[in-house]
């Protein structure tokens, strides 16, 4: 198990603030381009395809996710891994740039939404790329103990930043001189500005010589290893499956707006309200949740992420049926939409420290980046499974689609319950 690093303190306070400074930039940007609020809101501008409209979310995180195994073979015999971050991050910003200017030249919407997820995908694979190097850098300049703090202050100082990312979004969205398409292709435009001293800053630490393996290692038996820790690491067997579970309990998310937009009638001006609700909550609840995880561990941290989705589904899964019991309507009925986004925020920065934070304590340093690169690439594929709660959408509605999620919680509950915690396990 991977719990510390020994370097000078100096070293790893620099190191950390230019994490914190990468993070929060990277915050700020992404609410500029909120892929549940602004990006669905965006494609269901251009297609009435509950299923594309699903996609979009779990369609990014699945790029972020998918190639890191692929990669692993590569990121373990370097030494030091920040090369591969930068190569990377020169894609991503090229991908997002490009994608302004097709978003703004581009005038038939079927091309455009060819074009969009084209290039949406390219900057996440991109993204993925990077973020392999990115937690292996992390693991090698900030012990654990200081790992719930760290993440938890690129979301706080992120979200002091992205406070005004909400009215920045609602005043680009409702200007007059710029109607559809243009205002998000201005929105993407401003995103690729911020990332690139958000990238600088991380390339700036000065990460120290690893473990590197040797020997060079094929796709095919770095899967077959891969596959080999899944059936014989029992911890890590059952880490998966409660993280898969997690993974498809965030089913209900992207169409907290698509209802709000088609069967409530909610204005385009209301991103800007559901975007601060959630940036503001996710900010309020940033350092406790990084507290519970320095001091209780992120086994616990599942745990409550897991009932947090559950509460937020049935909220929903209730506000679609009072809606049609009671035959509601008016101008009122979009705001209800509110206390989601904000549920949503409070539990976000868990997730992070339920993921990928709380592996890099159960693996092994040697193996880590084929722990981390197999954990997301699987990962990848459940999340883009989650992409056709769409598909639920058209069977059986909005309501059964939200009836989803809480069941899907409860089960990451149990799994998680049976986790060990190797922090106090190691001492």
């Amino acid at each position: 198990m991977s719990l510390g690093v020994a370097r000078p303190e100096r070293e790893v306070r620099r190191s950390f603030w230019l994490n914190v400074f990468n993070g929060a930039l990277f915050n700020f940007a992404g609410r500029l381009i909120d892929p549940p609020v602004v990006l669905t809101w965006f494609v269901s501008r251009l297609t009435s395809s509950n299923l594309l409209i699903g996609l979009v979310t779990p369609l990014g995180q699945a790029g972020w996710l998918l190639p890191q195994v692929f990669v692993s073979a590569r990121v373990q015999r370097m030494r030091r891994k920040m090369p591969s971050y930068a190569a990377a991050a020169g894609i991503r910003f090229a991908a997002w740039l490009l994608l302004a200017a097709a978003v703004w030249w581009i005038e038939t919407p079927a091309l455009l939404l060819i074009t969009f997820f084209a290039l949406y995908t390219l900057a996440w694979i991109a993204a993925g790329l990077a973020g392999l190097a990115f937690f292996e850098v992390t693991a090698k300049t900030i012990p654990a103990w200081r790992r719930g703090r760290l993440f938890a202050t690129r979301q706080l100082v992120g979200g002091l930043l992205s406070l005004g990312a909400g009215w920045v979004v609602k005043a680009i969205l409702t200007h007059p001189a710029l109607p559809f398409p243009h205002d998000h292709a201005v929105l993407f435009l401003l995103y690729s500005i911020a990332i690139v001293p958000a990238m600088l800053a991380f390339i700036s630490i000065r990460e120290p010589p690893g473990t590197a393996v040797g020997e060079r290692i094929g796709i095919r038996e770095q899967l077959r290893r891969g596959w080999g820790f899944l059936k014989e690491d029992a911890v890590y067997r059952r880490y998966m499956l409660a993280r898969a579970t997690l993974g498809l309990a965030d089913i209900a998310l992207p169409f907290y707006g698509v209802y709000a937009k088609d069967v409530l009638g909610a204005p385009e001006g209301i991103i800007g309200w559901y975007l601060t609700a959630r940036v503001a909550s996710r900010l309020a609840f940033n350092l406790p949740w990084g507290w519970i995880s320095d001091r209780r561990g992120n086994r616990l941290v599942m745990r409550l992420l897991s009932l947090g989705y559950g509460l937020a589904a049935l909220l929903a899964m209730a506000l679609v049926a009072g809606v049609e019991f009671f035959h509601l309507n008016g101008a009122w009925l979009p705001f209800l939409v509110i206390p989601l986004y904000l549920i949503d925020g409070a539990i976000r920065p868990a997730q992070i420290l339920a993921g990928s934070n709380f592996l890099l304590e159960l693996a092994p340093e040697e193996e880590r980046p084929l722990y981390l690169g197999l954990s997301n690439t699987l990962m990848g594929i459940v999340v883009l499974a989650s992409g056709f709660g769409g598909l639920l959408v058209d069977l059986m509605g909005f309501v059964g689609l939200f009836a989803t999620a809480p069941a899907l919680s409860m089960t990451t509950h149990f799994l998680a319950t049976g986790l060990p915690e190797p922090r106090w396990e190691s001492g």
